[in-house]
């Protein structure tokens, strides 16, 4: 068997771009959401929060090229193997991740719109076109949901680098060294 056609011990230099720039960009779209309340006037606030939504908007465009080179590269087998709860577990775990990568910028949107707020993309100069128009119910709703979800999602993201930790450093297995590259 040639070296190409043996299997990877660690995921591409895309999949690991696009892993840890989704990363940076949800730090950044985080601390944007949390330290708008330090602007000093309602002015900078309202551009916090337009680079708030747009980091949101570039966090999930990423995701869609991410699902896409999960599903067309190999990921690298977990040396030594982990068994099948902890499988399972990783699984059930990338899937909410995903899921919270595509649902979360999407309420962000719809919380935007419905709460009349043009999405503009800070640097681009460009607004999104409204999706959906002025409406204060579903306004507080998705603004609510969206708050929950965000706090659920970065559980799961804690959890996620526990449990990078602990392959690493407790059951010394390769599964965070995949994502060094």
């Amino acid at each position: 068997m040639n070296a190409s056609a043996s299997p990877s011990t660690h995921y591409s230099r895309l999949a690991r771009l696009l892993h840890w720039g989704t990363l940076l960009l949800m730090i950044a779209a985080y601390a944007t959401a949390e330290l708008r309340g330090l602007a000093p006037d309602r002015s900078a606030r309202i551009a916090v929060m337009q680079w708030h939504m747009a980091l949101g908007l570039l966090i999930w465009l990423l995701v869609l090229p991410r699902i896409g080179a999960r599903l067309v590269q190999p990921v690298p087998a977990i040396v030594p193997a982990p068994g099948r709860f902890v499988h399972l577990a990783a699984r059930a775990a990338h899937l909410l991740l995903y899921l919270f990568l595509i649902v979360q910028p999407l309420l962000g949107l719809l919380t935007a719109q419905a709460g009349d707020r043009a999405v503009t993309i800070p640097l681009l100069g460009f607004t999104l076109p409204n999706v959906v128009g002025l409406d204060s119910g579903l306004h507080e709703w998705t603004e609510d949901l969206h708050v929950a979800l965000g706090k659920a999602f970065y559980v799961v993201i804690g959890l996620h680098a526990v449990a990078a930790l602990a392959h690493h450093l407790y059951f010394r297995d390769n599964t965070l060294r995949r994502m060094l590259g």
